[in-house]
């Protein structure tokens, strides 16, 4: 939803001035009107609500040019509307009197100024263009989360499909894309710009990541190929970035299942250090991610139970980063000796005092299943919740 700081950045309004209200600009903004002559003494209104809620009103404050006086009685009066802010036109009054500006300090209510000649029809029409697009950006948005998290039947995939109104092919593809240590969301910008290739797709974010629908007449379309030409085109960077993708589904009645294996193979591919990860190639691991998907707590509840003595402090810590490197280095003892910068000994000595803490009577092969299973479903809840301290303690 647009906000007063969101209307102050568009590029009609980039030389506005807050000049009261300036900690209330997050207020959102769903409309802009205009205000004549509505309060001006002996004006009889012919409604209630002369002004919508969450609107924000532009104003040359003419009706006050004799009677500045009553500008206060105007801010209550649109603060009783549910306004969102007012913007004025410094033609009748370069600056609003102090007690105004001192009121609607007060009460948290923006007052911009604009900054040169803008019009209002053109103030108007590119608010209610960004209006529209916030608005289908934030459908797209809530119809990616409901993909992903929920179970969508066939008839809410199709009624997404025609709401989306674009012409869609006949196989679907996805991808799922996030900077690795992002400190803030500007490196998804460039890859906005891809949305002008998706004639038959659609790009949306989605928990801090990006999701890319792309749909083809052709099965044995390689999306990972094409994608990356569209970044090397916008000279995109794929070092810092890690991206999962899906297998390909028919549009009509998979559009969820490759939204849903493009995250998850994401979240793989960061779990496992990767650049980038194909659902298809996760063999048995996929598995793990239904059993957690469909049922999180039962998950959850079995990596306490297995894993317990090393997650809660009963053990050295060393013991949890050490089955955790050896599950990810699929059981190389040197190559966890050089994550940990151990001698392979050391690596040695602590799976045997794991082995003797939460499985003793096994064989090798049945703990290492055991092991795997509960580490990766471990490593799954916490990389999906952002808590992956057990996980960078070995990557640095």
């Amino acid at each position: 939803m647009m906000t007063v700081k969101d209307f102050l950045q568009l590029p009609i309004t980039k030389d506005f001035s807050v000049v009261a209200g300036s900690h209330a600009l997050y207020k959102p903004i769903q409309t802009v009107e205009i205000l004549d002559f509505e309060f001006a003494a002996g004006v009889q209104q012919v409604r209630d609500t002369i002004f919508n809620p969450h609107s924000i009103v532009l104003s040359s404050l003419l009706f006050a040019n004799q009677t500045p006086e009553c500008l206060v009685d105007m801010i209550k009066k649109l603060i009783d509307l549910k306004v969102s802010a007012l913007a004025y036109k410094p033609v009748i009054f370069k600056d609003l009197p102090d007690e105004v500006l001192a009121f609607a300090n007060e009460q948290n209510f923006p007052i911009l100024c604009f900054g040169g000649d803008e019009f209002f029809e053109d103030i108007i029409l590119e608010t209610v263009n960004h209006i529209k697009k916030s608005d289908y950006a934030l459908f797209l948005k809530n119809m990616i989360r409901d993909l992903i998290e929920e179970e969508v039947s066939t008839e809410k995939i199709q009624s997404f499909l025609q709401q989306i109104n674009k012409s869609f092919e006949h196989y679907v593809f996805a991808a799922n894309v996030q900077m690795k240590q992002a400190e803030n969301d500007e490196w998804m910008q460039p890859f906005i710009r891809l949305d002008s290739f998706l004639k038959s797709g659609v790009l949306s974010t989605y928990k801090q990541s990006i999701l890319i629908i792309f749909t083809d007449r052709n099965e044995q379309t390689t999306f990972d190929s094409i994608l990356k030409e569209w970044m090397a085109l916008y000279v995109i960077p794929s070092d810092a970035l890690t991206i999962g993708y899906s297998q390909a589904h028919l549009t009509q009645t998979g559009l969820h299942l490759a939204a849903r294996e493009a995250y998850y193979a994401r979240i793989m591919a960061e779990i496992e250090r990767s650049h980038a990860c194909h659902y298809q190639q996760l063999a048995s691991d996929q598995l793990l991610i239904e059993l957690y998907r469909k049922d999180k707590q039962f998950a959850n509840d079995y990596v306490k139970r297995y894993l317990g003595v090393l997650l809660e402090g009963e053990a050295d810590k060393d013991l949890l980063h050490t089955a955790i490197a050896f599950i990810l280095e699929k059981g190389n003892v040197k190559e966890v000796a050089a994550v940990l910068h151990c001698h392979p000994n050391t690596i040695r000595y602590r799976m045997m005092k794991i082995r003797q803490l939460i499985e003793p009577l096994s064989n090798d092969l049945v703990f290492y299943e055991h092991l795997s299973s509960a580490v990766k479903l471990y490593l799954l809840h916490q990389t999906i919740e952002g808590t992956t301290a057990a996980l960078e303690s070995f990557q640095k």
